[in-house]
């Protein structure tokens, strides 16, 4: 099962690769913002995730497990990179460094959902309305089948200041690959419940937004308060989407991360 591969390859073929992993509902079209200041001197890799935009929906339950399978798949024939993933995308980036050390050079996780238990999770997301419908499965994939078919043309009037591949492709998945997601890899992160225990030997570098109402901001900057290899670039109005927002930020973090792996 081959997840859809975006590839930008650069003219001089020793360049760094950069993966770039995107999050729930999200396709690889969500890093086009900025994307050229990238692009120009590294490989770009941006995968669908398994059951999202143009990558394969079985009707199946998703699992951090299947995911990783996907992707280690669909990379198989890259030997080393820097990973950048964004919320869901920083979730599975994590894990896959995690099995795989030899390969992912760097981490860049940006807005790590990082909640340690299902109940963490639930009280965090329910502060807000959406929550509520979002911690409640059967409510979620009710409103998921409802809103399905409006959504495309009612999305844009309200989310007006996204881009709008990113809007069009927020309807690319089903309800199986989009809620069992969310309660099988966001909310039950299991092997995150002792993160210290990962052991990551590279650099990882977070970017987070003190307003993110999705991913809390203050469990990442205790994280990387304690972690000598973690760095944190902290952010005051990205919400949970600084790549879209503080897109030059989040450049340089990737600019630093790749000078300072490839210099060394």
């Amino acid at each position: 099962m081959s997840l859809m591969l975006n590839l930008i390859d650069n003219e001089k073929p020793n360049n760094p690769t950069i993966v770039m992993l995107h999050g729930l509902g999200g396709t690889h079209r969500y890093w086009n913002t900025g994307l050229e200041n990238l692009s120009k001197y590294y490989h770009i890799v941006r995968p669908d995730l398994l059951g999202f935009g143009d990558s394969p929906q079985p009707w199946q339950i998703y699992t951090q497990e299947k995911h990783i399978k996907a992707i280690e798949q669909a990379l198989a024939s890259y030997p080393s990179f820097i990973l950048v993933g964004h919320s869901l995308g920083a979730i599975l980036a994590l894990r896959f460094a995690q099995k795989h050390p030899d390969r992912v050079k760097a981490l860049v996780l940006i807005s790590l959902p990082l909640f340690v238990n299902k109940p963490n999770a639930y009280s965090w997301m329910r502060q807000t309305p959406s929550g509520w419908l979002m911690t409640n499965m059967a409510v979620a994939a009710l409103t998921c089948m409802t809103t399905r078919r409006l959504a495309k043309k009612i999305l844009p009037h309200f989310l007006d200041s996204y881009p709008p591949e990113v809007i069009n492709d927020l309807v690319k998945h089903n309800i199986m690959s989009s809620i069992s997601t969310l309660w099988k890899v966001i909310y039950n992160q299991a092997f995150l419940q002792d993160i210290h225990s990962l052991e990551l030997d590279m650099s990882v570098y977070c970017i987070h937004a003190k307003n993110d109402s999705t991913a809390p901001y203050q469990t990442v900057h205790n994280l990387t308060t304690t972690l000598p290899k973690w760095t944190l670039s902290t952010l005051d109005n990205s919400g949970h989407h600084p790549w879209l927002w503080d897109n030059e930020k989040c450049i340089a973090v990737v600019n630093n991360a790749i000078k300072t792996v490839y210099s060394s």
